[in-house]
């Protein structure tokens, strides 16, 4: 009961802080370059990451097509023993 009371007041005088630096236009300001600055940099992860995952993919196609496009190899089976010939 009293970790509750004290962690509600904690939580209190946060938001009030955070209330009172919002107010000020440079506070503002400096908030949503933060945020445009940390969209920018979790865009260019994305789109670095999309990049690398489309190039795997054609690397896989092009080799299933290399693959699919090789002569195929016959390997001798197991010879069958002829009747005539003694085991």
């Amino acid at each position: 009961m009293r970790s509750q009371a004290s962690r509600r007041r904690a939580e209190e005088r946060f938001k009030s802080a955070r209330h009172a630096d919002l107010k000020s236009p440079k506070a503002h300001d400096t908030l949503r370059q933060a945020e445009a600055e940390k969209t920018a940099r979790l865009r260019a992860l994305r789109l670095a990451k999309e990049a690398v995952d489309k190039d795997l993919a054609n690397r896989d196609a092009a080799a299933a097509k290399a693959r699919r496009s090789e002569p195929r190899r016959r390997v001798p089976g197991p010879q069958a023993s002829s009747p005539s010939e003694p085991q």
